[in-house]
Order: C-alpha cells, then structure tokens, then sequence
C-alpha cells in the first residue's frame, strides 16, 4: 500500500452493556486495538478514531498500544460524524481507508482489498446472506458497486452485503468530503421517506427473530401479513438485540458514506471476503465465540483457496486447479514471480507445438501432455499473482498475449505435423480456425467493454431518496417477477377488444422466457456447469486438443474445435441478445 495511506475509524456502534463495541475485550487487547495493529501490518500510519464523548477516554487508552499515529475524536451524532469525515477527506494525504471498528475478521480479508492494486477505489463485499452480520445490501454488477444501502436507503435486487471496509483512493477523496457534506446536511433535517426505510427494516427485523422462533412448518400458526410484522411478539433477549440492531444501524455513518459515493458517481470496485471470518460482536460472549470460530478457520488455506477464480470452467475447476493452487503457493515460497511463470508456460507450450510438428504419434502424445503442462502452469500465474498480490499490467498483457500465442503456435505445429506425419494437408483448417477464435476473442473483448459502459452509466437517485429507482416509475420486471405478476383484469363483455400484442412485445416477452430459462439452469449445479462448458473456454479448448490429438489425428482436432467453437459462438451471442432485449 502506499506511503501516506490512512484511515478513519467509526467506533460509534454500542454493545449490549452500553459501552462502545470497539472497546470489548479481545484476548489482550480490544476489538478496536486488534484492528489497528491489523492496518499497522497493511501499510497504514495514521488513523482517526470517531466515537461518542462518553467512551473517547476508553478508546483512546485502547488505541495507544497499537504503534501508529492514532488520533481519537469525540463526535455527539451521526451530523458530526459526517462533518468529520468531510474535514478528514481534505487533510488526507493520499488514499484513505473509511472502516468501522466493531468488526472482528481476518487479516487477509482487509490485505485482499487495501493491498489489489485492481481495486483503485473498492469495498469490502460478502455473500447476500450478510444480514447476520448486520450488514446492509448492495447490488454490483461488472465488479462494479452500482446501487448500496443504509439504515434510510433501500437496494432492490441486492446481491452482496457491504462489510464496512473502504478503500478510497486519492482521485475519490474529494467526492468523499462532498458526500459528507451533503450527508450532514440531510442527517440534520432527515427526509420522511427515510424514516419510513428505517420503520420498514426494523419491521422486517422483528419477522425474521419471529419467523425464526415459528418456522413456516409449525402447526397453528398463521402467517402475519406485512403490515403486522412491526408488532410481532418476540421473547426479551430478541428484543433487546432488534433495539440494538436498530441504534447500530441509525449511527452507521460507514454504509450511508458508501451509498452517498456510489450516488455521487464514484467508481468503487467490489472486493471480495470470500472464505475469511467476519464477525460484529456486541457483547463478551459474541468476542468468544468470534475467536473460537475464527480460529477453527485456517487462513492460509483460505487465502490459497482464494487464489482460485471463483467462476472458471469445468476442466479448469475440477481437474487443475485442486493442484496447481499448490503449486503457485510452492512458488511464493520461493521468490518467483507471475510473469516468469507465464513465460514458463509460453516456453513449455512452444515444446508442445514442436512435438505436434514432429507429425508421429508419439510426437501428438507428447505435445498432448506438454500442452497440459503449459495449461497448468498458465493458471499458476493468475493464482500465485492472486495469492502474493503481485498484480501488474505487463503481467496482464502478457498473460493475453501468451496465450493466444500458444494456441496459434499449436495450431501451426498440429498443421505441420499432419502434413508430415499423416499426408494430410489441413492448413485451411488451421487457418479458419485461428480466424474463428481471433473473432471471437475481439468480440468478447468488445462485448465485455461495452458492458462496462453500460454499467457506468447507471442512473443514481438523489441522495434524499430512500430507494435507488426512480419515485412511482415501472421498472422493467425481472423475467421471474414477470412470471409472479398477476394477471391483466379481463375485459367486460360490451368493451372494445384489447389490441393484440406488438411484434416488439412479443419478441421481447419471449427473450425475457429465454433469460428466465437460463436463470434456472444457475440454480442446479449440472446447469450451471453445463452452460460453462457449452462456451468452450481454454481450459475445455486445450483438453480437446490434446484428447484429438492424442488419440485421433489433427483433422480430427480442427474439425472439432470449429463445430465445437461454432456452437460456443452461437449460444453465447444468442444469450447476449435475449438479455439486451429482455431489458
């Protein structure tokens, strides 16, 4: 991280006893102090600490042990916590991190944000199912935050839940102060629609302590409508914490400074938890319980499964990754790098061609297995850089380049080779398909740009609206919405008959059918795989080549790579037209 990297700490959550949660004792320290000594090993120096007036004495003892430059300030309510983070903004001397301080997790989970030179500006994200945490929802799209909530403001169709880690870089810190600012100012005079967000949370709140102590299966118990769930029975110690969930969440400056960034424009990335501990405690049984189940978690192991893409093909999930996630960790011990792992992999698949080239059937068995070997180590370097955190952009375009160079160059060696070896002259064979997957590469290349346009210009609601769509409009229906939507009224006897429907409706209602349909293969596991190998990725495109080969001849591999890749093509393009005109 670089030098002049700080950060600015909320310690404004209460505990159960009424004290600070950031002051609860944690082993030798406090969760506050734990925290601290973690940003110390991340590269920060100096750290503001907001809290109450009446724990700022506590904190700050707490503070002082951790080695940094800790400056604790007293803020009396949520408008002074927006004040503040207004003036920290102008004094910060480079990137910032904005984090709450009640939050147990693992180091690497924070290293995972602060220390990706990918994530420019970024939060810290876990899975929708978050809300244990007392988290509030986020929806991202192209690795981008697009919608976030807060205690006042609602996402719809959120798929992640933001953990309170922010990593602001230099070029945001000004829209940072702004969204203070602007905060402060609605905090003080607090808009009514935002009131009514923070009723209808707590409503849902009590449901789920409710639901949780009625299941669905429980004889004789009817269902409440939503309009009752704000009055819900629940036994004391529930209502103690639905009291506390409420406090934290109405002082929770960290989520409402997210949603005022994303509102304001600001581009911040979503960073990942992945498999790391996370935990908000709020009383002492919470903190043992905290280290107890964080300690059953090996961090190293999850920080090398972590290294692994979380969506990547069959071939590549299955049958390489499981060891070759060792092999980087193998060569992180040793000082190499990503990009000399990615020559390694250019090197070995050049050999490959070579033995292809050779034309024998030993020669096509030889390059099969030398082709794998390339594979393998391929992924090694996306999963050492991920592991050591070593990401740059010499490394990405070589990665790129290396393995469309490996790819053509096999090509051109299972060409020779067939002339040599099989007296089978297949170069036009080889020449289409290197046009074809040229093509397709260009296209996915473009498709994938314009997506992130797209993404970016997502319309953002004023900040005094509670909800991200605009007030009374009719969103387009999600294709499962659409299908739960109830029926149009039909039409009294006497009345003119309804117009028949638009060749533009129909086809966009079956386009929406479409989506709909490959919406519920995610849901299985063989669909979900299935949809991943129909695309032909390269880790399906290399073991095709190499079994073809091996086993058969190269007109053999040509013609299967081009009926193969001709499907991939279509099926993929066909998907992406269903899910524009579903929009």
């Amino acid at each position: 991280m670089a030098t002049g990297t700080a950060g600015l700490v909320f310690a404004t959550a209460p505990a159960l006893d009424g004290g600070a949660a950031a002051g609860l004792p944690l082993e030798q320290t406090t969760i506050l102090g734990r925290l601290l000594d973690q940003f110390g090993t991340l590269g920060l120096r100096t750290v503001w600490v907001v809290t109450r007036p009446e724990w700022r004495d506590d904190l700050d003892a707490a503070a002082r042990t951790a080695g940094l430059d800790v400056r604790v300030l007293a803020s009396a309510d949520l408008v002074e916590d927006m004040r503040i983070t207004a003036d920290v903004a102008e004094q910060a001397p480079g990137t910032l991190l904005v984090s709450r301080a009640d939050v147990v997790t693992h180091r690497e989970a924070l290293a995972g944000l602060l220390l990706d030179p990918r994530i420019v500006s970024g939060a810290l994200v876990g899975s929708a199912a978050g809300g244990a945490a007392w988290s509030f929802r986020v929806r991202g799209a192209r690795r981008r935050i697009v919608s976030a909530g807060s205690a006042f403001h609602r996402v719809r169709n959120g798929n992640s839940s933001f953990l309170g880690f922010m990593k602001i870089d230099r070029r945001d810190v000004d829209a940072l102060a702004a969204a203070g600012r602007r905060l402060a100012e609605l905090v003080a005079d607090r808009p009514e629609a935002w009131d009514e967000e923070l009723a209808r949370k707590s409503a849902e709140w009590r449901f789920d302590r409710w639901r949780a102590a009625h299941p669905p299966a429980a004889p004789d118990v009817p269902m409440p409508a939503p309009e009752e769930w704000a009055s819900l029975p629940v036994d004391p110690g529930d209502e103690e914490r639905l009291a506390l969930r409420r406090r934290v969440a109405a002082q929770d400056a960290v989520s409402l400074l997210l949603v005022g960034l994303v509102r304001g424009g600001a581009e911040l990335s979503a960073g990942r938890l992945r498999e790391f501990y996370y935990s908000r405690p709020s009383s002492p049984d919470d903190v043992r319980r905290s280290l107890e189940d964080m300690g059953a978690i090996d961090e190293d192991k999850v920080a090398l499964n972590s290294a692994v893409k979380s969506l990547d093909g069959f071939f590549t999930t299955f049958l390489v990754s499981p060891y070759s996630k060792y092999i980087a960790r193998f060569c992180a011990r040793r000082g190499w790098t990503p990009n000399q792992m990615t020559s390694v992999s250019m090197v070995i698949g050049l050999l490959a061609a070579t033995a292809f080239a050779l034309g024998s059937r030993g020669g096509m068995i030889a390059g099969a297995v030398l082709l794998q070997a390339a594979f393998t180590i391929d992924c090694v370097d996306g999963q050492l850089a991920r592991y050591t955190r070593t990401f740059s952009k010499l490394g990405a375009w070589l990665d790129s380049v290396f393995d469309r160079g490996k790819e053509y160059v096999v090509f051109a060696g299972l060409a020779i080779g067939s002339t040599r070896g099989f007296g089978d002259d297949v170069w036009v064979l080889a020449a289409s398909a290197l046009a074809f997957q040229s093509a397709r590469h260009t296209l996915d290349f473009a498709f994938g740009i314009s997506q992130r346009e797209v993404v970016a210009k997502t319309t953002q609601m004023p900040l005094a609206q509670s909800t991200d769509s605009p007030m009374g409009a009719r969103l387009p229906m999600d294709p499962e919405d659409a299908e739960a939507a109830p029926a149009a009224p039909v039409a009294a006897p006497d009345a003119a008959p309804a117009p028949r429907p638009s060749l533009k409706r129909l086809v966009v209602r079956l386009a929406r059918r479409v989506v709909r349909l490959l919406g519920l293969l995610d849901r299985t596991s063989w669909g979900k795989w299935g949809k991943r190998i129909v695309v032909l990725p390269i880790g399906e495109r290399f073991a095709l080549i190499s079994i073809t080969a091996a086993l058969f001849s190269p007109r053999v591999t040509f013609i299967a790579l081009l009926a193969w890749g001709g499907f991939a093509a279509f099926y993929s393009l066909s998907a992406r037209l269903m899910r524009s005109v579903a929009r």
